[in-house]
């Protein structure tokens, strides 16, 4: 039997600092549902193009997330230029 009020939650442990941080930044109801769906898909079908490459480099610290992840390269790429605007 399904229950259809059923819905998967994601569940990891973050740093009392990562909390405060998101608290801070993330108040509005559902951004964190909006913001991290989508850099979900990424890194799920990086790791689905690439494997454990993929893998190794973001667990390794070898490269920045939003040096590799497609929505955080645009979003890092288009935060620039807004500063440079500026």
């Amino acid at each position: 039997m399904i229950n259809e009020d059923y819905k998967p939650r994601f569940v990891f442990e973050v740093s009392m600092e990562q909390k405060r941080r998101a608290d801070a930044i993330l108040d509005a109801y559902g951004q964190r549902k909006a913001i991290f769906g989508p850099i979900l898909d990424d890194v799920l079908d990086l790791i689905e193009d690439y494997g454990g490459v993929a893998i190794g480099i973001i667990i390794s610290g070898k490269a920045k997330p939003r040096d590799i992840i497609p929505i955080m390269s645009k979003a890092n790429k288009i935060g620039r230029r807004m500063k440079e605007d500026d």
